[in-house]
């Protein structure tokens, strides 16, 4: 009996060792990735690649990840030599459900997130002033999205601004490609400009194989003018 109880204290003792390492790995493992996350954050040049820099910090969702991308297999819009990239049907639908939701949960049933418990400090007023820019946001991002359209004609990439106004971009000069956390595709040119392309859209792949083509093009014509005295062995 003696020995049963030994041995059963000691293997609580081992679980709660185990448990208790286990734990500690986890607070380290997170405490990296946050001091990580500080360092990326001020690397970043501009508040747009700060904003990307801390969004690494979290996962991907993988169910939501699906639900955005869902439509991106569709080919793109051909008009001659134009090709059109829209929003993909995943993304639009994701962002009317969540725009529905914020309606539901703040104006037909607010029991489900009480005002005084998320702001306890702010009056009635304010608190519904803080849901209509919440949905005003959610509503704009609806609006931008069915609007949104990217194309690529030869070399000339035309986007769309956050305020709905096109802008256009050399591709002879792309220089850097960099997926974003936030699903956007960061472009970098020569000529300094910078721009942002959402990455959910239909003819995904086609897009990305016309802005890859560009960008090797781009280095091979730059390793072509380099001086041969200067080139590296894998130039």
């Amino acid at each position: 009996m003696k020995s049963s109880l030994s041995d059963m204290s000691n293997y609580s003792i081992f679980v709660g060792l185990i448990t208790t390492a286990l734990v500690f790995l986890f607070i380290i493992w997170r405490v990296r990735a946050l001091f990580r996350t500080i360092l990326r954050v001020g690397r970043a040049r501009g508040l747009g690649d700060k904003m990307d820099a801390a969004m690494r910090h979290f996962p991907n969702d993988i169910v939501n990840e699906s639900m955005l991308r869902a439509g991106s297999e569709r080919p793109a819009q051909q008009s001659l030599t134009r090709m059109t990239f829209r929003t993909t049907p995943g993304t639009i639908v994701t962002t009317l459900l969540v725009l529905i939701a914020l309606f539901y949960i703040s104006f037909v049933q607010p029991e489900l997130a009480r005002a005084e418990e998320m702001f306890p400090r702010l009056d009635a007023h304010t608190v519904v002033m803080i849901k209509l820019g919440v949905l005003g946001l959610a509503a704009y991002t609806l609006v931008y999205h069915l609007a949104n359209s990217i194309s690529i004609d030869g070399v000339e990439l035309v986007t769309m601004s956050p305020l709905f106004q096109r802008r256009y971009f050399d591709l002879t000069k792309l220089s850097q490609i960099d997926l974003r956390q936030s699903g956007n595709y960061l472009l970098r040119f020569s000529d300094g400009k910078t721009a942002r392309i959402l990455k959910y859209v239909t003819g995904h792949d086609e897009m990305v194989q016309a802005l890859e083509s560009a960008l090797a093009a781009n280095q091979e014509k730059i390793c072509r003018n380099f001086p041969k005295s200067k080139r590296s062995v894998a130039g």
